[in-house]
């Protein structure tokens, strides 16, 4: 029976990317540029773990490292191209 056992339980999972210690570079320099004003997105990522560790990433992956450094990916609500501000006001008022 023991070859019909769960392994998930035993399984570690892939090796991180970065090390603890390179997570822990980018983390500064996302916290320096940050505090700069500076906002990071996944390909600026990208770039850098490709120029400073000689790393490549999937864009998929540098949205973890963020999470990891405490941050998430910002991005504005995307609003109507014919939408109009004054009758939008107009709606929220009503409520």
């Amino acid at each position: 029976m023991d070859s019909l056992g769960d392994g998930r339980a035993d399984n570690p999972g892939a090796p991180s990317v970065l090390t603890e210690a390179e997570q822990q570079q980018f983390a500064a320099r996302l916290r320096e540029d940050f505090d700069q004003g500076i906002v990071w997105n996944g390909k600026m990522v990208q770039d850098w773990i490709q120029e400073h560790f000689g790393k490549t990433v999937y864009l998929g992956r540098t949205y973890e490292f963020m999470r990891l450094a405490g941050f998430s990916p910002q991005r504005p609500r995307p609003r109507h191209v014919g939408g109009n501000e004054a009758d939008q006001e107009v709606f929220k008022s009503k409520s």
